[in-house]
Parts: structure tokens; sequence; C-alpha cells
């Protein structure tokens, strides 16, 4: 199907061919060109492996470098391949041309970027804005000992196992970190492990992030139930409140199907600064630590993974902002540089 043309004029042309998975409605996009909007949000119609849309983007592309960007805008997922909606980029051709990597697999929303040169030249991959109040760095371990390492990511490409995303405000544009900021209008925004049923997801272990954040509320790190249903076993490692203390949230279901939830202070951590915080999830006990050092531990109301009868969980970051509308206006920010997940022995 062809979706037209987006409201440009020029000697060159630049066709992209798009396709999806629709579910509950088709997927919808905005294109950039050299970052700036062009047209408004397109649906795609073609599915995905069957056929592709196309739209054609005109401009006069004789010289330079240029960039063409595709955001996906409305992710959905309900568990299972037939619940899942998707936006893929199938190529891009410039004047008839292929452009090498003009593909992209958008699982999640957010965005690709493809450069590109003169007259049909190939550019080089999109080179990532940066934010220059956020710098990559390396970590070394603070977690405690004893634990055999199942999983470790750095984000050096992208969200990487964080790829279920949603909100405008997740930013992955620099190696070696993710960061979701609030916005002026807050709206809610985060990255995690997708939950795809109560056996997805990881069990009983330590579960431990790098990170910093700022601003005095909204911000978290939490691992959510893998079953994604709540109330449930929602682990909350870390949570800010309006006088800027840091503390931890453990949630369970009540009998009467209500939210029920007990917190815990993290003492005096200065969140603004870099610390890892890893949160050790056993049979019959939590117990947190930060930067190494035992913060609490508890033995009630310990949810069970789904080795032992209950469900596992996926570790995530956000910025929440339904309870605190208002209280945020876009100036807050967690960053997360490193998360792994380790088990006994």
């Amino acid at each position: 199907m062809d979706l037209g043309t987006a409201n440009t004029t020029g000697p060159d042309s630049l066709v992209l061919s798009l396709s999806q998975e629709a579910w509950q409605g088709d997927a919808q996009f905005t294109v950039s060109l050299d970052g700036q909007q062009v047209g408004g949000i397109f649906s795609a119609a073609s599915a995905h492996g069957q056929a592709s849309d196309t739209l054609t983007l005109h401009g006069d592309f004789g010289a330079g470098q240029h960039q063409v960007t595709v955001t996906f805008l409305n992710d959905a997922y309900a568990g299972s391949p037939d619940t899942d909606r998707n936006l893929h980029v199938d190529g891009i051709a410039l004047n008839g041309a292929a452009l090498p990597g003009g593909t992209a697999d958008l699982l999640s929303a957010g965005s690709a970027s493809f450069a590109f040169g003169p007259q049909g030249q190939a550019g080089a991959p999109a080179q990532p804005a940066v934010q220059p109040a956020i710098e990559a760095q390396s970590f070394a371990p603070a977690s405690p000992g004893g634990y055999r390492e199942v999983w470790h990511e750095s984000f050096d490409n992208g969200l990487g196992m964080f790829s279920h995303a949603w909100g405008p405000g997740v930013d992955a544009s620099v190696p070696g970190q993710i960061t979701i900021h609030s916005t002026a209008d807050n709206q809610d925004s985060g990255a995690m492990v997708r939950p795809a049923g109560g056996e997805s997801g990881f069990g009983f272990g330590l579960y431990s992030f790098t990170l910093k954040t700022a601003g005095p509320i909204g911000t978290y790190a939490l691992t959510w139930p893998a079953s994604d249903a709540w109330p449930g076993p929602e682990m909350d490692i870390l949570e800010i409140d309006g006088g800027g203390r840091p503390y931890s949230t453990l949630h369970w279901k009540g009998g009467d199907g209500s939210n029920q939830y007990t917190s815990f202070g993290l003492g005096d951590v200065d969140v603004t600064q870099t610390h890892t915080y890893a949160l050790d999830w056993q049979p019959g006990r939590l117990t947190m630590f930060v930067d190494g050092r035992e913060a609490w531990t508890t033995t009630d109301h310990v949810p069970m993974d789904a080795a032992h009868g209950g469900e596992n969980t996926c570790p995530g970051i956000g910025v929440q902002t339904w309870w605190n509308d208002g209280a945020l206006g876009g100036g807050n920010f967690i960053t997360l540089y490193d998360a792994s997940y380790s088990v006994i022995g």
C-alpha cells in the first residue's frame, strides 16, 4: 500500500518501506527528516512478512549527510505473539538505490534513525544525540559475594534486555546507559524485561542495578510481576519520597484483591550520585543492599517464584506520575548504567 508523499519537495526521492504486526489497531508512526517531522501521524497497513507499505519523501540531497528517523508511537502487548503490535522498517531506497542497513524492527515504542549520503551514497549508521549532562561510565560490581552471574546488561546496544519500553521519556541514545526522564506534561515512561507470563522473567536470585536519579519523586527501579497482573508481587528496589529520601516497597495482593504494601528506608543515600542497589530474593527472605552493604531485610510477605508455586519477576526502571501529577514537570530522570541477575552457587 502506498502511504503517499509526506509534504516534501525536491529532485531526490527517499522511499521507506514499512510493515506491521497489528493488534487492536494499526501501528502508528511519525517520520522526521534531518530532525524535522514531515507530515502527521501515519498508520501502517501491510502485514509484516506478506507485503510492505511505502512512504515517499522528496528533497534536495545533493550534498552532505542526512538522517531520516521513524518513531513508533503506539506499542501494545498482552502476553503472546498474537497480541503484540509492532512496526518494521523493511527497507529504505534513495533514488532507487537501497540503503545498506536500512531496516529495523521496532518491537516497542521508540525511534530508529538512518543516515544517508548524496545521490544514492549510503551513509554511516546514524549517530545518536548525546545528552551532555549524562556520561557513560564503567562500574565494578558492588553486590554481596557468593553468587554466580546469570546475565549482565550494560546497554552498549540500546535498551538490550530492557526492550519492553513505553512513554516519550525513554532515551537509549548514549551507549552504556539508558535514561528515563519525566516530561513537561507528566507522562509515564519506562523500560523493563518484557513480562510475558508468570514463568517468564526470572526467579529467586540477586537483582542488581547501578544507577543515579534526579528530582524528588517519581523515579523508580523495580522487579515487576512476570504475569503483568497487578496487584501482585511487585518489589520496588528504589523509590524517592517528596523530601528526596530513598526507600523500597514490597507489594502483594490482599485476600480481598486489594493492593497491600510495606516500605523500608534505605538510609542516608545521596540518590543523585551513582550507587549499586541490589535485592536478594530467596525463599522466605528479602534482603536489600546499597553498594554491598545491607540496608534492610524481611521475612514477611516474601513471594514465591514460579518454580515454587508463585510467579517470576521482570526488572525495570521508569518515571511514574499518576500518584504525583504536577510534581515532576520535566526535571526528573533515572539513568541506569548496569543491571545483572545472579544466583547462589
